[in-house]
């Protein structure tokens, strides 16, 4: 089912593809100078996959007489924050009082706060990650952030860092607002809606958002309803962005694939995404997805030739650590995948997939345990991915505790439709409702086909995602 709505999202302000273009230059050349990378790649990226007309002129950003006086410090500050020197960034740029110079400071101060606290862990999984190691610059951040704003000097990208800040210290009501300030202050900086997104609980709380009737809104609302598993949204949302001129984009063809995965159609996923690779060879964001497709339908050449080609262009991220490890996993190797794995997540502590992926191959050598630590893992991450749970529930009734496992059963059914999480009960080995006497507890859950769910090996347990 699509709702009408969906349909109705660009009903708003239709600008036309050569404004669009305009403002993504825009808002590229604004990230690039504060080092918000990911939010600048993303919106050059889709403006060059825009066919339009030549532009008339090069945007330019109109710039404040305190901005043009402080040029020559924020460009010291710019060019350090550049080689990851985020402390001497932060103090070459401690006097400065325009917005720009104020968000560059205050970043490159939590970053510097972000890599003392990925130092301060050990190992990615045991009591060094307990959660009990912050990021220390968050307090005083938030105080020159709070001062910043009673006294109405901050800008769109100084919510979205504020937004980013509270988020981390767990208050997340007020995080929310902050980014919704931001969205309206500064509508085409990506990375306030994507942190915005992650902060939307379900459904209803992310249609009640008061966000700006912007074209970007769109994007928004796919890539939102992606993080919380409403995939026919989001294939619908797509699938217009991808008609109204951005179908040659890579990101929107990727998201594509993606979402054809999680609705499980895998072989029009890995045909979208061959598409991509074609379009752009060199791209390693969502090949990790992709090699999860492969796995499932047990392509081990073209798994393996996936490898051989990640390795060439980027060995040492986590895209191309899970696509190793999903080969090796599929080989049968699972210690060497675990090994991978372990490396995807130590790469990138928020992938909750290579999270899941490494619980499932511990499960592959009985090591229920540890599953259990990186599921939780998982979770923790992101709680709307059915996966964790279902794993966990695999792994308790491994330990013969049924109770606990139909309690994980329960949350995964929650999270996906039940003719999806029932899909393989035919591989089953054993079932639940053996080791549970009482069976009002089973009736009273409506869980009885969901409580038969076992343990099985990796492929079926990923052919279930």
């Amino acid at each position: 089912f699509t709702p009408h709505w969906i349909y109705c999202a660009m009903a708003t302000e239709s600008p036309s593809l050569l404004q669009l273009k305009e403002g993504l230059l825009l808002s590229f050349k604004e990230c690039s100078e504060r080092g918000l990378t990911y939010s600048a790649n993303w919106a050059i990226e889709l403006a060059s996959s825009i066919e339009t007309e030549q532009l008339p002129s090069i945007p330019e950003i109109e710039r404040s007489p305190l901005f043009q006086s402080e040029y020559t410090q924020f460009c010291l500050g710019k060019s350090l924050y550049d080689l990851h020197e985020f402390k001497r960034a932060a103090y070459v740029l401690q006097n400065c009082k325009s917005n720009e110079a104020f968000f560059l400071r205050s970043y490159s101060t939590f970053l510097a706060g972000e890599k003392m606290k990925e130092d301060s862990l050990v190992d990615v999984i045991g009591p060094d990650h307990d959660g009990s190691i912050k990021n220390t610059e968050l307090l005083s951040l938030k105080r020159d952030l709070a001062k910043r704003e009673i006294d109405n000097q901050l800008d769109g990208y100084g919510y979205y860092l504020y937004g980013v800040v509270l988020r981390e210290l767990e208050a997340v009501d007020e995080a929310r607002k902050m980014l919704l300030r931001a969205t309206h202050l500064s509508p085409l900086l990506w990375s306030a809606w994507k942190e915005l997104g992650k902060l939307c609980e379900d459904r209803e709380m992310l249609y009640s958002l008061d966000v700006p009737q912007h074209w970007l809104r769109d994007f928004f609302l796919a890539e939102a309803s992606l993080e919380l598993q409403l995939m026919d949204d989001s294939l619908a949302y797509y699938s217009n962005l991808s008609l109204v001129g951005f179908g040659a984009s890579s990101y929107v063809n990727s998201q594509l694939a993606v979402v054809h995965y999680h609705k499980k159609d895998f072989a029009e996923s890995e045909t979208m995404f061959e598409c991509v690779r074609k379009l752009d060879p060199y791209k390693i964001t969502s090949l990790d997805i992709y090699s999860n497709v492969l796995f499932v339908m047990e392509k081990l050449p073209e798994l393996s030739r996936l490898a051989q080609e990640v390795v060439k262009v980027e060995k040492y991220c986590s895209e191309s650590c899970i696509v190793l490890g999903n080969f090796y996993g599929l080989h049968g190797d699972h210690e060497k995948a675990i090994v991978y794995f372990r490396r995807a997540v130590r790469l990138n502590r928020h992938d909750h997939s290579a999270w899941v992926l490494l619980g499932h191959e511990y499960m592959e050598l009985r090591n229920c345990t540890m599953a259990i630590e990186a599921y939780c893992k998982g979770i923790e991450i992101n709680k709307n991915d059915f996966r964790g749970y279902y794993g966990l529930g695999n792994a308790y009734e491994i330990l013969k505790m049924p109770y606990f496992a139909l309690h994980y059963f329960r949350q995964a059914h929650k999270l996906k439709q039940v003719s999806h999480t029932t899909t393989h009960t035919k591989h089953q080995h054993c079932s639940l409702s053996v080791h549970i006497s009482d069976p009002q507890i089973l009736e009273s859950s409506s869980l009885w086909a969901t409580a038969t769910i076992s343990l099985d090996s990796t492929k079926k347990q990923r052919s279930a995602i």
